[in-house]
């Protein structure tokens, strides 16, 4: 486990409150155990989570992070799941059990002090007792322990890492086979102590100081207290040791009293009279305050100088408990909150930038469940900080990077490999997310976010087209009316442009004589009193009226719509070049079956009205995506693609045109139509 409780401060780490932290590991304890999510549902939970997050926001926090709901989001949960099981009410309150122990156990150390009989027996005072020379030893050994362990700071302990011992203790835990608050409060426990052993082991020490102080003053107090009812006879024995060597002993024994207080030590001349327990209760009266003096000194006073100390650390590592929030128990919460994506674009001309928003518009209003969001940050706002540097069109040198974009990572992703068509949009969130991972779970619910409001939009053109095609179909007995169609095609382009936020066009000019249009090649001259619509019909009758409509531009795109009762199909001059060449090539076929002198009746006038449609959705769908130059390259190919792919089915096209409702099979059938055009000039791996 990485919830690791320290006294340094790594980066990525969250301070909290002992009970903050508690709150955490509780609810971290709650989702791994309660997976059935009996104690806390999933609703419950989810609405934890945004209650969170509204909570964030409405502080005007710009970017929401792990460590804005972490705590807010663990404390409902902790409380939802304590409302409903005592035990884990207890948890969450903190268990009393270890604080009565803590205060118990000081005492039963004095008690056991007291009750002591192996210093000093009822009647005898040993000056080579065993327990006599070791209580002083024992507790210098542990100061010259606790003095190298502070020098080293190595060791587990200190530096807040739970030993290895601890944790396969830990590890072994029963958990299996009971209740699910008993399991939770397993699991809890578990993480508790492996994330805290700095705050535990400070804790630890400050009840194991005061209990050998509590000791050491219950030995004073026992020889004192049994003084004041028995007389000691204070001596020494020993088969090897003689006066003198005992007489050293002692004196090392009692130096730091002696050195401290003034006080005389044992002569000689005293030991030597005392071998043998032939001292007098003068001296062992003498012997029982020196004695009393000195574990005063080694023991009682050190022991609670160093419970004081403890008990700071314990009260500042509880204050500034330091969690870990890259560690793995949060990836999760970290993929489920909303996260604001900021892309930087360079190298991007007037042209450029104008298609890049056009594709952002399309998605303004496009959120995720947790309102995700990608913004792009154009090179005129320098002074705002960006995940990602996005290089679209063309490589700039770091050099000349804004300076708050220095320290990201940057993107060369072709805009033809992501932005020419809406079906080459999940390239740019699968690229970015491979760039941030840490925003990849957000990047994954914007490219679901976005390609469903793409096929959205797909369904919705294909119902349009559906029921201007529909509406175009004339009365059982009724001749065909081309002029209709025409006006059908009008509604539909301003209906597609409106749903592909492309601005409306202006009514189209009046009509112009053909011989009027701009570089276009000559065509016969018109017959006496044959109307300019028959005029026009001329010219687009061959293939030099589809190429004067191809080179006219914008003139001749309006020329067309006259054609098609006013229907503009152009957006600039290169654009309505592109259109009207290819209406021009569709309303040949048109005119061709229109009733005149030198034309038949067609059979299938709808097929290039139908073929009309999906030329018209096909334009608008990517006029804004590309330079007018790339659009006519590509758009010279759909004619006969879309021929391609309507000859298969115009059996089913022409049967689901006859019936009035429901729309749906005649919107399949186009949907299948423009997929296969779009699956072959945008693949996945880009513009073909």
């Amino acid at each position: 486990m990485k919830n690791i409780v320290s006294d340094a401060a790594p980066q990525e780490q969250l301070p909290l409150s002992e009970a903050q932290l508690r709150s955490v590991l509780l609810a971290q304890a709650i989702e791994g155990v309660d997976r059935g999510q009996v104690l806390v549902s999933a609703p419950e939970r989810e609405a934890a989570l945004h209650a969170a997050i509204a909570a964030t926001q409405a502080r005007g926090a710009s970017r929401i992070t792990l460590a804005d709901v972490l705590l807010p989001r663990a404390g409902e949960l902790a409380q939802r799941a304590a409302g409903r099981e005592p035990a884990i009410a207890a948890l969450h309150a903190g268990d009393t059990r270890w604080r009565w122990l803590a205060r118990a156990l000081p005492l039963v150390a004095l008690a056991l002090g007291l009750a002591a009989d192996r210093v000093a027996n009822a009647h005898r005072v040993d000056l080579l007792s065993p327990p006599l020379l070791l209580v002083p030893a024992w507790n210098l050994v542990v100061y010259a322990s606790l003095a190298v362990q502070a020098l080293r700071r190595g060791r587990a302990w200190s530096t807040g890492t739970a030993p290895r011992w601890l944790r396969a203790a830990l590890a072994r835990l029963p958990g299996r086979g009971r209740s699910l608050p008993a399991r939770i409060a397993a699991d809890f426990q578990t993480r508790w102590f492996a994330a805290t052993p700095a705050l535990q082991g400070a804790r630890a020490s400050r009840v194991l100081h005061l209990c050998a102080a509590a000791w050491g003053a219950g030995l004073a107090l026992s020889l004192l207290l049994r003084g004041l009812v028995v007389r000691y006879q204070f001596g020494w024995e020993s088969t090897f040791l003689d006066a003198s060597q005992v007489h050293a002993i002692v004196r090392v024994l009692f130096a730091p009293l002696t050195a401290l207080t003034g006080l005389a030590p044992f002569s000689l001349a005293e030991i030597a009279a005392t071998q043998d327990f032939a001292g007098s209760g003068e001296a062992g009266g003498r012997w029982v305050w020196m004695y009393v003096g000195l574990l005063a000194l080694v023991v009682v006073l050190p022991r609670v100088a160093l419970a004081a100390v403890a008990r700071w650390r314990e009260a500042r590592l509880a204050r500034r408990c330091l969690l870990d929030l890259r560690a793995p128990e949060f990836d999760a919460l970290r993929a489920a909150l909303p996260a604001e994506v900021l892309v930087g674009v360079l190298g991007a001309d007037a042209e450029q930038a104008a298609a890049l928003a056009a594709v952002l518009a399309l998605h303004q209003d496009t959120a995720t469940p947790l309102e995700d969001h990608l913004r792009v940050v154009p090179a005129d706002a320098p002074d705002t900080p960006v995940d990602v540097v996005l290089l679209p069109w063309a490589q700039v040198p770091k050099g000349e990077w804004p300076a708050a974009w220095q320290s990201a990572p940057d993107l060369a992703l072709p805009w033809q490999a992501w932005g020419a068509s809406w079906v080459l949009e999940p390239a740019l969130p699968d690229a970015l997310a491979a760039t941030l991972p840490r925003h990849a779970a957000a990047l994954r619910r914007l490219r679901q976010a976005w390609q469903a409001r793409n096929e959205q939009r797909f369904q919705q053109a294909t119902q349009l087209l559906a029921r201007q095609l529909r509406a175009c179909v004339p009365l059982p007995g009724a001749p065909d009316d081309p002029a209709a169609r025409a006006r059908h095609l009008q509604q539909l382009h301003a209906e597609l442009r409106a749903l592909h936020a492309l601005p409306q066009l202006a009514a189209p000019a009046p009509a112009q004589p053909a011989a009027r249009l701009p570089a276009a090649p000559a065509v016969p001259a018109p017959a006496p009193g044959r109307s300019a619509g028959e005029q026009l019909r001329t010219a687009l009758g061959t293939s030099a009226g589809a190429a004067a409509g191809a080179a006219a531009g914008a003139k001749a795109g309006a020329m067309i719509d006259l054609g098609l009762g006013g229907l503009t199909l152009g957006a600039g001059t290169a654009l309505g070049a592109l259109l009207g060449g290819a209406t021009a090539w569709t309303l040949q076929g048109l005119q061709k079956r229109s009733p005149g002198p030198d034309a038949s009746p067609s059979p299938e006038p709808l097929r290039e009205t139908a073929r009309a449609a999906c030329l018209l959705y096909l334009a608008l769908a990517h006029q804004a995506r590309m330079t007018p130059e790339a659009l006519q390259a590509l758009a010279a190919r759909w004619p006969e693609q879309l021929e391609r792919a309507i000859t298969p089915r115009w059996p089913a096209l022409r049967e689901a045109l006859q019936v009035p409702e429901p729309p749906g099979p005649l919107s399949a059938l186009l949907e299948e139509v423009l997929r296969e055009v779009l699956e072959r000039n945008f693949p996945a791996r880009g513009i073909t």
